[in-house]
Order: structure tokens, then C-alpha cells, then sequence
């Protein structure tokens, strides 16, 4: 701004004010809005924390993201990823896997995620208690890519089960076996473990001396979201529900994967029937 300009301006200020009695100026200075060095240290104050918020959720951010990329992609789960690819060249376990469906659970405070799959044909899926454990909400994604809204029908926290139905016809189901099948026999798992989708893995049924407890051991590799992943034996029939994995201090083996009995789930269907 040019002196000439700057005076002109003083000039149009004084103009304003000339004709004003005294109090009336004074008034009209105190109307003025002044700035505040107090206002002005918090506003930047204000200003400071927010960038110190942001930089530490950004950090965080950055570490869960890195932690779930390890999860990952560690060695022993790009194997399982081969051997799924393997397995899934097998008719019979492309036919399980479209019985199989995602579990995604929306809550007050958290969302959940795990496996189901169909026992009949008109929509029932059985899963774990823990996977819709307090949502206020349960979709299920089936093999056509649809996403369905269940209702939960039925859930033992004891069993660690769950009924839930969705509306539908015409599903491809998984039978149940009466019985659970006998130590060392060849079964497979299909589940949704570390944020992928049917995924198929293979192992054996355990005795209960490699299993350290009375549970339904066995030895396919168990991650996160495989929760109420079938456990299927060669004859194509469901021996057991995976609830949870266990670490083995004192063998070679690592871990195992834990599941509910087929007795048991045939229990707890037997009591909703009633």
C-alpha cells in the first residue's frame, strides 16, 4: 500500500468519526473488535494439540497397518496359502466351500469377524457363541456374494455356538456327522483366517494326549477368523466346529486347533428343535 493510499484511508477514518460527541467515539472504540494475546496463545495452544492428536493417531495407524501385514504375510501363512491353492484343484472341496460363508458382526463398541457355514438348505448357518457375542447386527456373505441379514436364532456361551438364520432358500449345505471321527483320520478346515476367505487347510484328528486336555484337537493350522470353520472329513461331512487355537510349550508341533465335539453341536441343535 502506496502513502497516498494509507493517508486517504486515515483520512475516510477520521471522516467516520468527526461528527460523533465523545462518548459516542468512545463507545464506538470499545465496539471495535481488539485482539486478545491470551485468546490468541490458546487458539495456538488449541492448534498444537490437534497436530500432536493427529501425529499420534497417524502413528498408530501405521503400526496396526504393519502388524496386520506381518500377521500376514510371515512365513507360515503364505504356506497355508499354497496348500489351500493345492487343495482347492479338488472338486469335492470346491463343492464344501461354497457352504461356507463369512460372519461379520456389527456392535456398540467393536465389530467381529469369523466362519460359518450352512446345515441346511432354507438358510440355518451355525457358527461360535464368540463371534456374535454382543453385535447388535450379524450380515453373513455367501458363496453368490450376496450379503444377508441373520437373525440369531439361538446361542450357548457354555457350547460356543450359535444358530443363525437368513432368509433364502436353495444353499448348499454341509451334512453332520453323527459321531466324531476316530484319532489320526485325514480332515480339512475351511475358514476365513488373517482377513482372506475360504481358505482350505488339512491335517489329522488328535488323541487327547497331543491334544493335553478332552477337547476335539487337531493338527491343521488355526489363525484368527477361522471361528466356526467346519472341520470335514474325507466322506465330506462335518466332525467338529474350530472355536480356538492352543499353544503347546512342551512339543515340536507349536500349536494345535481346538474344536466343539459334533456331539455336542448335535446337542445343542437337539435342544432348539425342542
Amino acid at each position: 500500500m502506496g502513502r497516498k493510499d494509507k493517508n486517504k484511508l486515515d483520512d475516510m477514518y477520521d471522516k467516520e468519526y468527526e461528527e460523533l460527541s465523545y462518548e459516542e467515539f468512545q463507545q464506538a472504540l470499545e465496539a471495535e473488535p481488539r485482539k486478545n494475546p491470551k485468546e490468541k496463545k490458546k487458539k495456538q495452544k488449541q492448534r498444537w494439540g490437534i497436530r500432536i492428536v493427529a501425529v499420534v493417531i497417524a502413528v498408530a495407524l501405521v503400526f496396526q497397518t504393519s502388524a496386520v501385514l506381518f500377521d500376514t504375510f510371515r512365513l507360515d501363512a503364505i504356506e497355508f496359502l499354497k496348500t489351500s491353492y493345492k487343495l482347492s484343484q479338488d472338486e469335492d472341496v470346491q463343492e464344501w466351500k461354497e457352504s461356507v460363508v463369512t460372519i461379520e458382526g456389527e456392535g456398540k463398541y467393536l465389530r467381529s469377524q469369523g466362519t460359518g457355514f450352512f446345515i441346511q438348505e432354507n438358510g440355518l448357518v451355525l457358527t461360535n457363541h464368540h463371534v456374535i457375542e454382543n453385535q447388535d447386527s450379524i450380515g453373513v456373505s455367501a458363496e453368490n456374494g450376496e450379503v444377508y441379514e441373520a437373525e440369531l436364532i439361538k446361542s450357548d456361551e457354555e457350547k460356543d455356538l450359535a444358530l443363525l438364520d437368513v432368509e433364502g432358500d436353495g444353499f448348499n449345505s454341509l451334512s453332520l456327522r453323527k459321531n466324531t471321527s476316530n484319532e489320526n483320520n485325514h480332515i480339512y478346515v475351511i475358514g476365513n483366517p488373517l482377513s482372506f476367505t475360504k481358505i482350505a487347510n488339512e491335517g489329522k484328528v488328535l488323541n487327547t494326549e497331543e491334544t493335553g486336555g478332552d477337547e476335539l484337537g487337531i493338527s491343521a493350522p488355526i489363525y484368527k477368523g477361522n471361528s466356526g470353520s467346519p472341520i470335514i472329513t474325507e466322506e465330506g461331512e462335518v466332525t467338529g466346529v474350530v472355536y480356538a487355537k492352543r499353544t503347546l510349550s512342551d512339543s515340536d508341533r507349536g500349536s494345535i486347533g481346538l474344536a466343539v465335539s459334533i456331539e455336542d453341536v448335535h446337542t445343542f441343535l437337539d435342544d432348539f428343535e425342542e
